[in-house]
């Protein structure tokens, strides 16, 4: 009996299991790897986060840059991303600082997980290889 058991909970899975899985994949930002492609790289506090109007499943993030490294900077720099992991998406708390790699797309900059990260103790190396490789291009 225990054979028939298996052969059908594994039968119910496989008819039960999502059609599509999508992961992220992907290396954090680096200022040697990825500056030279990126529009702007800047160091900012988030000011506020909304769903995109133009593309529900997307959000963007406006950012009061504390720090700039490339790219044209303005007092609010508007960056927008995928709302799901899934798809290297990245969701922004109002008032947390990050390091931003952004690429133009269109008439819009877009970021990843993939190319930002908080800053913190545990991203002080990421955070400190981009001050030092833009500082020794001053």
């Amino acid at each position: 009996m225990k054979p028939i058991t298996t052969i059908f909970c594994m039968a119910a899975m496989t008819w039960l299991a999502p059609g599509n899985v999508y992961a992220c994949s992907c290396h954090l930002a680096s200022a040697r790897a990825d500056a030279p492609q990126a529009t702007v790289v800047f160091k900012g506090v988030v000011t506020e986060e909304t769903i995109d109007p133009v593309d529900k499943a997307a959000y963007r993030a406006v950012f009061r840059p504390t720090a700039a490294y490339k790219g044209d900077q303005t007092a609010a720099i508007t960056v927008h991303t995928r709302g799901d992991q899934g798809s290297c998406g990245v969701r922004f708390a109002k008032g947390s600082e990050h390091m931003v790699f952004a690429f133009q797309s269109g008439n819009q900059l877009h970021t990843s997980m993939c190319s930002t990260w908080p800053i913190s103790e545990g991203r002080a190396s990421n955070t400190a290889e981009v001050e030092s490789y833009f500082n020794q291009r001053k």
